[in-house]
């Protein structure tokens, strides 16, 4: 007799941790991908900006847990728009988290650690939030939804997360590495710091999440070292064998962005890791990780 599996909905299924997230779960969850561009078996379509939309992608489910990596999650974007950005990264985790809270469904929902005003760093758990913009102040208020209106959530703020693209977007080290390639010069912020977190981790991190029912609350995942950008980026040019002179430094102060960035929104990722057994990857692991799936 085969056995059925658990009902798994991820939300943001074809975004840079949704790739990453449905093929990993796929053997001991039965996973919807949700979103608005998710095709083939397994497929719901899904509007986060449109409540109907979330509730008829959970009804078609009927999931035991719901994984929310779904987001609008440029915070430029969110600053010029503030209104889409509530529906899609406010009002949506209300909604699909009052649906968890109904049906003692177990919510996993993704933030940021822009949610921190960056004049500390290394942040943990404990630390008070002082968001800075329209996408970081959206992100709290959506984790606040989230444990207030699914007990037994899980909140995990995550960090300029890298690796592959695997067909979606393209992230600060794709470009990097475009530019590299082709023997460009490419400038990286020497005033700018973050934890960042290895995205080719989060499945595992994912996983032992779901497989431990009594883990609730808010953790982080950032990366197991702090570094500036234009420190990662010497460390990626040196691993991946491009020319390190082509990195050149600059200043995030000088950059004229339409929201703010914290200076130093580093995360401490300790407490997640000794509840998990396992450590988050530092920029010369994950990089050299990188490098051997990029072959």
């Amino acid at each position: 007799m085969t056995k059925t599996l658990p009902a798994l909905l991820l939300t943001g299924a074809t975004g840079y941790i949704g790739r990453r997230l449905a093929p990993a779960l796929q053997g001991s969850w039965r996973v919807f991908r949700a979103s608005r561009t998710a095709a083939g078996e397994g497929a719901l379509d899904l509007d986060l900006a449109d409540p109907d939309s979330i509730r008829r992608a959970f009804d078609a489910a009927v999931p035991k847990a719901v994984i929310h990596a779904g987001a609008e999650a440029d915070p430029d974007v969110c600053e010029k728009n503030p209104e889409r950005a509530r529906r899609v990264n406010v009002d949506a985790v209300k909604t699909l988290a009052a649906l968890c809270g109904a049906s003692g469904t177990r919510l996993i929902h993704f933030s940021t650690d822009l949610v921190f005003d960056g004049e500390r760093g290394w942040y943990t758990e404990d630390d008070r939030p002082e968001p800075r913009g329209v996408y970081a102040r959206g992100k709290l208020a959506s984790e606040e939804a989230a444990l207030v209106r699914a007990p037994g959530a899980v909140v995990l703020r995550v960090a300029a997360v890298y690796g592959r693209p695997l067909g979606g977007r393209l992230g600060f080290i794709d470009h990097l590495r475009a530019k590299l390639a082709a023997g460009e010069t490419a400038a990286a912020f020497t005033d700018q710091w973050r934890t960042a977190t290895a995205a080719d981790q989060l499945p595992e991190v994912a996983a032992r999440l779901l497989a431990d029912p009594d883990l609730a609350g808010v953790f982080h995942w950032g990366g197991g070292d702090r570094a500036t950008r234009f420190e990662a980026a010497i460390a990626f040019a040196r691993i991946m064998g491009f020319d390190e002179g082509l990195i050149r430094p600059a200043r995030s102060a000088d950059a004229k962005f339409a929201s703010p960035r914290p200076r130093d929104s580093s995360l401490d990722s300790s407490r997640l890791a000794a509840a998990i057994g396992i450590a988050p990857l530092t920029h010369e692991a994950g990089f050299r990780a990188l490098r051997g799936a990029w072959g």
